[in-house]
C-alpha cells in the first residue's frame, strides 16, 4: 500500500498558464464494454421510466377500451423489452469490472484502502469548498465511485424487484417458479411495487445530478470527461494523477504512460 501523503493540498502544476490550462495528452480511459453499457442504461431508464409510470397511472389513454387496452399492453412489451436491455448492460458491465483495465475495475471505483479513503475524503472537502483544486484522478474519483457503488446495488435490486414482479404476473411456468415468490416477503408484493417505483425516482434524480456533474467537472477541470463517454479519451496530465503516482493502487496503464510509481503527493511532482 502506497504511503498516505503528509502534504494535503494539490495545486495545478507550475506550467499551468493563467487561465487555469495544464499541459495535457490524450489517454485512453473508458473501453468499448464501459461506453456501449453506458448509454445502453442510459436509454433503458429513460424508456423504462416513461413506461413504468404509464403502466403505474396511465396517461395519454384512447377513449375506446379495446385501444386504451392494446396501448397498455405495447406499453407492457417495451417495458419487457427494455428491462431485458437494462438488465444485460448491467450484467456486462459488472463483468467488465473484473476484466477491463483499472479504471473501469471494482478495486478502483470502490473504495476499500485506506489511501482511497484519504483521497476519497479529499475530494469531500473540494466539493464543501474547504479545499481550492480538485484531486487530479485518470479514472473515476473515489467519492463518485462510492456513489456509483451504491447506486450499482439499487441497479440490482432493481432488476430484482423487476423479475418479482414479473414472476408474479406470470402466475405459473418456470418463471413463476423462479420469481413467484414475491408475495411471500413481508409487505407482500405491494412492498415490492413501491420498492421498485421509489427505486424509479432515485435513478431519475441521480441520473440529473449524474449530467450536472460531469458538466461541472468538465468545465472545472477541463479534461474532456463529457465528450469521453463518446471517444473514450480523457485530456489530462497523465503524470501528475494519483493513479499514476501509485496513489490509489495499481494502475498499469496510467505508470507506463508516466514512468512514475513514487509514492509522492502531485502537488509536490
Amino acid at each position: 500500500m502506497a504511503a498516505i501523503p503528509q502534504h494535503r493540498d494539490l495545486n495545478p502544476p507550475a506550467d499551468a498558464d493563467p487561465e487555469g490550462h495544464i499541459g495535457s495528452q490524450p489517454i485512453y480511459v473508458w473501453e468499448v464494454p464501459v461506453r456501449v453499457t453506458h448509454w445502453l442504461i442510459v436509454i433503458s431508464i429513460v424508456v423504462l421510466a416513461v413506461t413504468g409510470l404509464y403502466i403505474h397511472a396511465p396517461f395519454l389513454v384512447p377513449s375506446k377500451p379495446v385501444e386504451a387496452s392494446s396501448q397498455m399492453a405495447t406499453v407492457r412489451y417495451w417495458h419487457e423489452i427494455f428491462a431485458i436491455v437494462f438488465s444485460l448492460s448491467i450484467a456486462v458491465r459488472f463483468y467488465w469490472g473484473f476484466v477491463g483495465n483499472s479504471f473501469s475495475s471494482w478495486r478502483q471505483i470502490i473504495p476499500h484502502r485506506r489511501e482511497q479513503f484519504y483521497w476519497m475524503g479529499q475530494m469531500f472537502r473540494y466539493y464543501t469548498f474547504r479545499r481550492r483544486h480538485p484531486v487530479p484522478y485518470t479514472g473515476h474519483n473515489h467519492l463518485a465511485g462510492l456513489a456509483y457503488s451504491i447506486v450499482s446495488v439499487g441497479l440490482f435490486v432493481q432488476i430484482l424487484t423487476g423479475l418479482l414482479l414479473f414472476g408474479w404476473i406470470m402466475q405459473s411456468g418456470p418463471f413463476h417458479a423462479l420469481f413467484g415468490w414475491g408475495n411471500s416477503l413481508p409487505g407482500g408484493i405491494q412492498m415490492v411495487r413501491n420498492l421498485h417505483h421509489l427505486l424509479t425516482f432515485l435513478f431519475l434524480a441521480f441520473a440529473i445530478h449524474h449530467v450536472y456533474s460531469a458538466i461541472l467537472v468538465d468545465i472545472e477541470e477541463r479534461n474532456g470527461v463529457v465528450s469521453s463517454i463518446f471517444s473514450g479519451y480523457k485530456n489530462i496530465r497523465i503524470d501528475r494523477t494519483v493513479e499514476a503516482l501509485g496513489l490509489v493502487g495499481h494502475a498499469p496503464e496510467e505508470k507506463a504512460r508516466s514512468g512514475k510509481s513514487n509514492g509522492k503527493d502531485p502537488a509536490d511532482a
